[in-house]
């Protein structure tokens, strides 16, 4: 830790990951968001026990749920965009988006959030619009945020971005984050490397298993 004008400046990844001052957002582990990506198996197995070692070691988790405006209610750049993506001349002819309570909205086995996790809904592909996860950081005096979920060059990379901009410490778990292409997971990890520190989960396990064994 580094003392500069009054403040401690981390320097490794231990001082960051402190977990008195690190929350885990677990980030749309949903049906239709987690159970298309292309990695689902590889984070299927490596994130529960990254969560149940961060909650140990006293972390606090959040998870968020993708609830999107329905079409009716979007923004015209949005619908405008999806068109394009869609390959429809018209926004009746736009694919229904996910409703809250549809399978593809629920949270994917073995994702379960406990009593004392935090559940948000969210519109947008980060997590710093339109929610209260700001107001959390401030009441916990969390600095850092680590990072799993679906999508990677998604909501994953928007909140990364958007975090680090605000002055967050942002921390990506590379075997526990996923997207539907390798490419696009694979080019996302690339451009977030340069805001924040992609990682993988056995490096956060042993860290913070050393910290509920007493470690430094």
């Amino acid at each position: 830790m580094i003392d500069f004008e009054g403040r401690e400046i981390p320097t490794t990844l231990r001082e960051v990951v402190d977990p008195r001052r690190t929350v885990l957002l677990v980030w749309d582990m949903q049906n239709d968001q987690a159970g298309g990506s292309f990695n689902k198996e590889e984070f299927l197995r490596t994130t529960p026990p990254l969560i149940s070692v961060a909650k140990k070691a006293g972390v606090r988790v959040v998870y968020t749920q993708s609830t999107p405006y329905l079409w009716r209610d979007e923004s015209p750049a949005l619908i405008r965009r999806a068109m394009r993506e869609q390959k429809v001349d018209h926004p009746s002819k736009l694919k229904p988006r996910r409703l809250r309570g549809s399978f593809g909205w629920q949270l994917i086995e073995p994702f379960k959030p406990e009593e004392d996790d935090i559940v948000l809904d969210k519109r947008r592909p980060t997590m710093f619009l339109g929610t209260e996860f700001e107001s959390l950081l401030g009441n916990w005096g969390v600095s850092t945020i680590v990072m799993v979920g679906c999508t990677t060059d998604g909501g994953v990379e928007g909140t990364v971005r958007d975090g680090f901009y605000r002055g967050h410490f942002m921390i990506v778990v590379r075997d526990c984050v996923g997207t539907r292409t390798e490419d696009g997971h694979r080019d996302a990890l690339r451009r977030m490397e340069r805001f924040g520190d992609v990682v993988e989960s056995a490096e956060l396990i042993k860290i913070w298993q050393g910290t509920t064994d007493g470690g430094g």
